[in-house]
């Protein structure tokens, strides 16, 4: 009688056939060559076959991809290799936080906590090693909890879970525990990657043939350069770069993320958070973004103003505040605000007027955090709630710059009109800006290490340390914005105030990318985005809150990068820069005020728009090397034991 594997080992062997034809690898020798010449086209077609080959086989309740983050908790379950658990959680914690579980089988039960206001999310991966006792544990826990709960199971060649992943709604394997699956997994569950894999096997009750397709979120993915037509071996160049700066100590770290056509291809984390090198930079790592708050939080806030028609750029600042009128600044426009031509004074050190001989008036601080003392100015200095209406008073009867009468202001940078944009957000969103940025754009784009305050939800270890301030805090600053102005409000300003990591920073800059567009939610018509990006006067390179390229070698960019490229520079040591002609996402973050923010090697150095150069060198070199590179399947099942070659 003939085994009854025999007639499934011939599909499979023939799929397997096919797909090595459709490769071209049953054409003789000399014609493989013309087909899969290079090793760099050798890694191209093995990931888009193993992207191909995740497999959604249930998803009766269609919580795949996870669109909606925000109010929601997330759990990952580890049952089996606990190292290959932390690479899955990692690359889920690229997309969500994460509360990492490991099941040992020996629990009695597991309990999970619970949240009438938010949902909760549990994400199971199962690894070949879990024993019976592990999945049994496992399965009964998520059988009483699935009701009330999302419950994902994520198979990674479990053949244990297969006898039991019919008993859940939502089950998605990659076959194997390699690591470029744990990847593709992981990017499947959140959009990042479409899925279109159809199962070869049983699983259970769910019968070979089987499959659920699930679309892609324009989610950022993460590959390699070459997968994007960038040249990874150019790209190395910016390691040296990076060492160069922390050598000559112009920052004792930092970290550069390169993302091109929707993937990142490029994340690495140099040097330490101080020079004493006790902590490595992390990808984790907190920065304080000093000036890509004007842009990663006041513009966003003013776009959706604008987008809503509840604010007019064109129209004075005193329509929407009329405290301006009767002031030096009564007919300023938001406009000029938003490019910089508004006749306001670079910097003013407001922080004096409430010190005298470098002693803290009582009327403004106190070592003590109370009632009357809120604000939190650095450690163990609190400033009083009669603060903000001083600092705002100052900055309504600060000076302007002269001018000959009747003609404009010219371009010139400055802090102040982010102050009184801050203000306008405040009042027009009803609501804090700070709680509005959180609930509608951070939250849910999946950025969540963005945000004001961050000792309150990041470890002080978690946080780079920026200036020891001899001046007017008198410590070492973490967690505590460096910028005077803004500590003085209790960290939260317009002009300054975020922080963030680079995965947050880079998925604020691909939604913008992408007109607005990012995770299946629409955040701003393409219009909003077109506007406020484009130059706005022949005579001053800013667009509508953002910076653009100079064109010299003496500007913030890169002078390879396009006309159409948008961005900012932050005085910590910092950059966003986003290119629409080459589909670009590229963030420098440093703490390069630590410990002394008159060390300013980084910008005399020019490190951020050489490593910016490089990133274009390397497309343009692809370019002239690369060959043409084959086009994956648009379906391949895994075979019988769902392995691949992954070296």
């Amino acid at each position: 009688k003939e085994p009854r594997y025999l007639p499934f080992l011939d599909q499979s062997v023939r799929k397997i056939l096919s797909i090595k034809y459709d490769a071209g690898l049953g054409t003789p020798p000399d014609a493989q060559a013309d087909v899969i010449s290079s090793p760099i086209q050798s890694r191209l077609l093995r990931e888009q076959m193993y992207r191909a080959t995740t497999t959604v086989i249930a998803n009766k309740k269609n919580i795949l991809p996870v669109q909606t983050l925000d109010n929601k908790i997330f759990t990952c379950l580890i049952a089996g290799d606990s190292t290959r658990g932390n690479a899955f959680a990692k690359q889920i914690a690229k997309y969500v936080p994460i509360k990492v579980r490991y099941v040992n089988g020996a629990e009695p039960g597991l309990q999970f906590e619970a949240d009438d206001n938010l949902q909760h999310v549990i994400i199971a991966a199962i690894f070949p090693e879990a024993s019976p006792e592990v999945i049994n544990v496992l399965m009964t826990a998520l059988q009483e909890v699935r009701i009330n709960r999302d419950v994902v199971i994520c198979d990674f060649g479990s053949a244990l879970l297969r006898e039991r992943s019919g008993e859940f709604e939502t089950v998605i394997t990659g076959y194997s525990d390699v690591s470029i699956m744990l990847k593709n997994v992981a990017q499947a569950v959140f959009g990042a990657l479409p899925t279109q894999g159809i199962l070869p096997v049983t699983f259970g009750t769910i019968a070979a043939g089987q499959s659920v397709t699930t679309p892609g979120l324009n989610r950022l993915s993460y590959s390699f350069p070459e997968d994007v037509g960038i040249d990874g071996k150019t790209l190395e160049k910016i390691e040296s770069i990076a060492m160069e700066a922390i050598e000559g100590r112009a920052t004792p770290g930092c970290e550069v993320l390169v993302a091109r056509k929707g993937k990142v291809i490029y994340e690495r984390s140099f040097g330490h958070l101080t020079y004493e090198r006790q902590i490595p930079v992390g990808e984790n790592t907190v920065y304080d973004l000093a000036s890509l708050t004007k842009v990663s939080a006041t513009l966003q806030a003013i776009m959706f103003l604008h987008e809503k028609g509840i604010i007019d750029i064109h129209k004075k600042a005193s329509v929407y505040l009329p405290e301006l009128k009767n002031t030096n600044k009564e007919d300023i426009t938001l406009k000029d605000i938003l490019t910089h031509q508004a006749g306001l004074w670079p910097f003013l050190p407001f922080w004096s007027q409430t010190m005298k001989d470098s002693v803290y008036l009582p009327e403004y601080y106190s070592s003590t955090l109370s009632r009357e003392y809120p604000l939190v100015v650095s450690d163990h200095l609190y400033a009083s709630t009669a603060m903000k209406d001083s600092l705002w008073n100052w900055i309504l009867d600060a000076r302007v710059r002269e001018k000959p009468v009747r003609t404009p202001y010219d371009y010139r940078y400055s802090d102040m009109g982010f102050y009184k944009l801050h203000h306008l957000a405040n009042k027009l969103l009803n609501q804090p800006m700070e709680d509005f940025l959180w609930q509608n754009l951070y939250e849910p784009l999946g950025a969540y290490t963005a945000g004001y305050r961050p000792l309150l939800h990041f470890s002080i270890d978690q946080i780079a340390p920026t200036e020891n301030d001899r001046l007017f805090r008198k410590s070492l600053l973490i967690g505590t914005v460096h910028d005077q102005g803004a500590a003085m409000l209790g960290g939260v300003a317009g002009h300054a105030g975020l922080f963030g990591n680079a995965t947050a920073l880079a998925k604020i800059g691909q939604m913008l990318l992408q007109e607005g567009r990012y995770g299946g939610i629409q955040y701003y018509k393409p219009e909003t985005i077109r506007l406020f990006t484009a130059q706005q006067f022949e005579n001053n390179r800013r667009g509508l809150g953002w910076d653009k390229p100079t064109g010299d070698w003496n500007g913030p960019t890169s002078i390879y990068a396009s006309p159409k490229t948008f961005g900012h520079t932050g005085f910590t040591g910092t950059c966003l820069w986003v290119d629409p002609e080459f589909e670009l996402v590229y963030v420098f973050l440093s703490n390069r005020v630590h410990p002394n923010m008159t060390n300013n090697k980084l910008l005399t150095d020019n490190i951020r728009p050489r490593i910016q150069d490089v990133i274009y060198q390397a497309i343009f070199n692809y370019c002239k090397t690369a060959d043409t590179v084959p086009e994956g399947p648009e379906s391949m099942p895994m075979d019988a034991m769902g392995k691949l070659d992954n070296k």
